[in-house]
C-alpha cells in the first residue's frame, strides 16, 4: 500500500488551518460575547413592565413626551399589534407570562390569589410561609414557589454558571417576586407603611448596606408639601393641581397619612427608578463578564388607573410624568454602564377597562357585572335540581369552585352538577361565557377567542370548577368611578412590546404577537435555552441576522 506523504510545511499549514477554524469558532460561539444573529451580546438587559400601560397611551400622549423617554425606545423594534391571548388578565399572572413565555396553564399563576379547595382558603400568588420579610415593618415575606418552571433570567443565571445577576425591583412584591423567577440574586418591592424598600429572607438574611443607606435617606421626604400638580404639558389640565396630603401640622412629615398618600402618587416612579440606579451601582450590574438582567416594574401606574381611569386627566399626567422619569433613568444608566451596551424591553402585565361611568355614557356595555347575582342564580339552580345546601364555596369574576361536601352529601356527579351551575351563570346579565372543569378536561371548549382564552388560562391543579367570562365592558365592580382588568378583551389584553437595542431591527411591526413572545426572543437573542415552558415565539422579524 502507498501512502501519500505529506510534507512538514503542508502539515504546519494544516495545523494553522485548524487553529484558525477553532478560533473562528470560538469567536462565534454565545459564551464569547457574540449573540447567534452576530449582535454582540449586551452587558445588560433591562425589561421595563409597566403595570397597567395600554399600548394606546404611547399614541396619544406621544406629542407631550420628551425625546430620551418613552421615545427613545420608540425607535427600535415596536410592535404594535401585541395582546395576551388568555382570559385572567392581572399583574402577577401577566409577569408570569411576560417572563416564562407561557400562560397560566403552564406556569400556574392563574391569578393574583386563588382558591385553594384542598385548604379551604384563597392563596397569594407569591406567599411562601417558610420565608419572613427583611428590611420595613417585618412581617411574611414572599418567594416563587407557585410558580411553575423557569424563566428568561432563570435560564440566564443557569447558562452563565450563575455569573450573571438577576435584579428584580418593584413597588408591588409580586411584581419583583415573579420576574426575578427562581434563581434571582435579589428581589426588592416597597412598604408602603415604613416607605422603605424590602426584600425575603428567601434571597437574603439581611439588606444590603446600600440599601439600608437608601432606606435611611428617607427618599419620601423630598415630596413632603409637594402637591400632584398636572405638568404644564398635560393635555387639558396643564398646571392643575390634581391631589395634594392632608396633613396635621403637628405631625413631623414623611408620617404614615403622607405615605400612604404618596404611594398613590406619580412620584413614587421617580423613587423607584432611583433605587433602580443605586442598584445598578452597587450591585455592579453591567460590570462584569457575563450579561446582567434588571427587571423593573412601576406599580403606580396601575393604582391610579384603578382609581381614575384610562381616560382620565390623572392617568395623562401620570403617563407624562413616567415619559420624563424614564428618561432620567436612562440618561443615568448610560451615564453608569453606556446605553450601547444594553438591551432595553418595554411592556406591560395588562391593560384597564374604561369606568362604568364612561361606558354608560357613551353606550358601549352594560358597565357594572354583579358577581354575587352569578352566586345566587347558580346556588338557586343546585338546590331546585338536586336539593337545598350550600353548593358554591367560592366565587371570583372568572372562576366558580363548588363545595366539595354538598357533592358528597348528595351523592351527585360533579360534571354534572358543573354544567347546571356553567348554564345558571350564562343567564346572569353580563357574563359572555361559562364553562365547565369537565370541558377543559376532555377538550371539548368552543374554538372561539373566548375558548382559547380560557384554556390558557386554566390550570388542571388549580383552577375551580365553572370559569367565566364576563362580557366586553361589564366589568365586576359596583359604582361608577374607578376601574378594573382581568377580561380577555383588547383593551385588557393589548400592551405595548418594543426592543429596544444592537440585536433588534428598528421599525414598526404590525404582525400579532404576544407579550409571551417576549422571553423566547430574549433567549434566541442571548444564546439561551428557552424558558422551560416556553409557549411563544421568537420575533425573528426584529432580530438582526447574519448573513
Amino acid at each position: 500500500m502507498v501512502r501519500d506523504r505529506v510534507t512538514p510545511q503542508a502539515r504546519r499549514l494544516a495545523v494553522a488551518l485548524l487553529g484558525l477554524c477553532a478560533l473562528i469558532i470560538v469567536a462565534a460561539s454565545p459564551a464569547s460575547g457574540q449573540s447567534p444573529w452576530g449582535a454582540r451580546k449586551p452587558k445588560l438587559v433591562v425589561i421595563l413592565v409597566i403595570d397597567q400601560l395600554r399600548y394606546d397611551y404611547l399614541e396619544r400622549f406621544r406629542p407631550q413626551m420628551v425625546e430620551g423617554g418613552f421615545k427613545r425606545l420608540l425607535s427600535g423594534a415596536t410592535f404594535v399589534n401585541c395582546r395576551y391571548n388568555y382570559a385572567v388578565v392581572f399583574t402577577c399572572p401577566g409577569h408570569a407570562s411576560l417572563f416564562t413565555g407561557a400562560y397560566s396553564n403552564v406556569h400556574g399563576v392563574i391569578g393574583n390569589e386563588w382558591f385553594d379547595a384542598s385548604r379551604g382558603r384563597k392563596v397569594y400568588c407569591v406567599e411562601d410561609p417558610d420565608t419572613t420579610q427583611v428590611g420595613g415593618n417585618r412581617g411574611p415575606g414572599y418567594s416563587p414557589r407557585n410558580l411553575i418552571g423557569s424563566t428568561i433570567g432563570d435560564e440566564l443565571r443557569m447558562a452563565s454558571g450563575f455569573q450573571s445577576k438577576v435584579i428584580a425591583i418593584s413597588l408591588k412584591d409580586r411584581s419583583a417576586v415573579v420576574p426575578g423567577g427562581h434563581t434571582a440574586n435579589a428581589a426588592y418591592w416597597y412598604d408602603g407603611e415604613s416607605g422603605q424598600f424590602v426584600s425575603s429572607s428567601y434571597y437574603m438574611p439581611e439588606l444590603p448596606a446600600w440599601v439600608s443607606h437608601f432606606n435611611s435617606a428617607q427618599p419620601a421626604k423630598a415630596y413632603c408639601g409637594k402637591p400632584w400638580q398636572a405638568l404644564p404639558e398635560t393635555p387639558q389640565v396643564g398646571g392643575k393641581v390634581l391631589s395634594q396630603p392632608r396633613l396635621d401640622p403637628s405631625q413631623t412629615c414623611p408620617n404614615r397619612d403622607f405615605l400612604a398618600w404618596l404611594h398613590n402618587s406619580p412620584f413614587m416612579n421617580a423613587i423607584e427608578l432611583d433605587f433602580a440606579s443605586q442598584a445598578v451601582k452597587n450591585e455592579g450590574l453591567g460590570q462584569g463578564p457575563t450579561t446582567d438582567l434588571l427587571a423593573i416594574s412601576l406599580s403606580v401606574n396601575d393604582a391610579i388607573g384603578h382609581a381614575f381611569g384610562p381616560y382620565s386627566d390623572e392617568v395623562a399626567d401620570t403617563t407624562l410624568r413616567t415619559d420624563r422619569d424614564l428618561a432620567d433613568f436612562l440618561a443615568e444608566l448610560d451615564k453608569t454602564i453606556g446605553l450601547d451596551n444594553v438591551w432595553i424591553v418595554l411592556s406591560a402585565d395588562h391593560g384597564v377597562a374604561p369606568t362604568p361611568k364612561f361606558i354608560k355614557q357613551h353606550h358601549l356595555g352594560l358597565g357594572n357585572a354583579v358577581i354575587s347575582v352569578v352566586r345566587d342564580a347558580v346556588e338557586k339552580a343546585l338546590s331546585q335540581s338536586y336539593g337545598p345546601g350550600q353548593w358554591v364555596e367560592d366565587i371570583s369574576s372568572s372562576c366558580i369552585t363548588l363545595k366539595k361536601t354538598t357533592l358528597e352529601k348528595h351523592q351527585m356527579d360533579e360534571s354534572k352538577v358543573g354544567a347546571v351551575a356553567a348554564k345558571a351563570a350564562a343567564l346572569v346579565p353580563g357574563i359572555s361565557a361559562a364553562f365547565t372543569r369537565t370541558q377543559f378536561l376532555t377538550g371539548a371548549l368552543p374554538r372561539s377567542r373566548a375558548g382559547r382564552g380560557a384554556a390558557n388560562s386554566f390550570h388542571s391543579q388549580r383552577s375551580g370548577d365553572v370559569f367565566l367570562i364576563l362580557d366586553p365592558y361589564a366589568l365586576p365592580m359596583a359604582g361608577e368611578t374607578g376601574s378594573t382588568h382581568g377580561a380577555p378583551w383588547s383593551y385588557d389584553t393589548q400592551v405595548p412590546l418594543v426592543l429596544w437595542g444592537n440585536a433588534f431591527k428598528p421599525g414598526i411591526y404590525a404582525t400579532e404577537c404576544e407579550p409571551i413572545d417576549l422571553a423566547p426572543t430574549l433567549a434566541v437573542a442571548l444564546g439561551l435555552t428557552q424558558p422551560s415552558g416556553a409557549q411563544g415565539r421568537p420575533l425573528t422579524a426584529a432580530l438582526r441576522y447574519v448573513n
